[in-house]
């Protein structure tokens, strides 16, 4: 009996020290977009990360995830008005009770064209 307990601690041990999950998704863009002309001025590709503290399934995030504020730095960083063809992912490497979480971004900047006049 303390051998079954001990291996399956040891086991349970390993599969916490390693573990690794994924992610991704697809959007139009991070604005609307109806009717107005745009410039494509060029890709994005950025990542971002930040830790979180995890006991079983309760997890405690030790810091609040940039993913807006990485959105907003690359839109000035470029000079853009909004993102389009956006391509996220983000993964998960837990490492004993401490977890990594990632972030990364790939879509196309753009800026927008004069208004059309209204009818």
């Amino acid at each position: 009996m303390n051998r079954l307990l001990s291996i399956f601690i040891i086991a349970t041990f390993l599969l916490v020290l390693n573990c690794a999950t994924s992610s991704a998704g697809l959007a139009t863009s991070n604005i609307p977009i109806t009717d107005q002309k745009y410039t494509v001025i060029s890709p994005v590709e950025t990542s971002t990360w930040w830790l979180s503290f995890d006991i079983g399934i309760l997890g405690f995030p030790l810091s609040k995830p940039p993913v807006h504020d990485l959105v907003q730095a690359t839109i000035e960083e470029k000079e853009a008005d909004a993102l389009i063809n956006i391509r996220h992912w983000n993964d998960k490497i837990v490492i004993l009770f401490i977890t990594i979480n990632r972030f990364g971004l790939n879509a196309e900047a753009v800026r927008f064209e004069s208004a059309p006049p209204k009818k």
